[in-house]
């Protein structure tokens, strides 16, 4: 897990890095990570661009670019990086739901509410690096839930959407994996489509705005269900 900390003073920097290392010596579900620090958002940028970070703990109120700019920059490139602002200002509260962050946190950072919230985004960090193993026209492919955007069937063959491309299948041989898919965080819109709600930018009644720029339809008999499953995930996600 790739985390990076940005932030143009040094005690923040350090001090979320000191309750970072804590946390890897007591929590039983840490997994491998790896800490990067950014004096600026620029520096970041760079960073994040040749390979982008899972989470991202983010001072709002940066000396070279605003950081709520910077979220949006972040999610244009990879919108499964968490993001958690940080800042002394309440008055960002609600430009940090436009951008969808996971959280936000007031300095100085405080214990336990700090450990809550990295202990909840590396969870999320595991679920969304769950992989499956599909049966496609190019060999048996694996694929992270984060990188399926949305399942589509016709017929006796599959297309699954994803952040490398579209591949091909036998519906017959990905029978188990599409009903597996509705496990986790994804929503039946149709009958023969199921969406990842992680990749749903955004909502019109029922047009579906996809992150790869696809715009799907809900069915009208699935609409209720659908709001009713989206809006609960929605609201897991505060």
């Amino acid at each position: 897990m790739r985390i990076a900390v940005v932030d143009d003073e040094e005690l923040y920097l350090q001090d979320v890095c000191l309750k970072i290392e804590k946390l890897k010596q007591s929590f039983d579900e840490i997994v491998d990570i790896e800490v990067d620090t950014f004096h600026q958002g620029k520096d970041f940028l760079k960073a994040f661009r040749l390979k982008p970070y899972d989470l991202v703990y983010l001072d709002i109120e940066l000396s070279d670019i605003n950081g709520v700019h910077l979220a949006h920059q972040i999610h244009l490139q990879s919108l499964s990086t968490m993001i958690i602002f940080m800042t002394s200002h309440m008055n960002y509260f609600h430009q940090s739901y436009v951008v969808n962050a996971f959280q936000y946190l007031t300095k100085p950072l405080k214990e336990p509410l700090f450990s809550y919230e990295l202990k909840r985004a590396i969870k999320h960090y595991k679920y969304m690096n769950k992989a499956f193993v599909f049966p496609t026209s190019q060999g048996k492919i694996v694929f992270r839930l984060s990188e399926i955007i949305y399942f589509e069937t016709a017929y006796k063959s599959y297309k699954i959407h994803t952040t490398r491309g579209v591949y091909y299948g036998s519906l017959k041989a990905a029978y188990g994996l599409r009903k597996a898919l509705l496990d986790y965080n994804f929503v039946k819109i149709q009958r023969s489509f199921i969406v990842n709600m992680e990749h749903i930018v955004k909502v019109e009644n029922i047009l579906l705005y996809m992150s790869d720029g696809s715009l799907l339809i809900v069915s009208k008999k699935r609409y209720k269900e659908f709001k009713r499953i989206f809006y609960r995930f929605l609201e897991n996600k505060k």
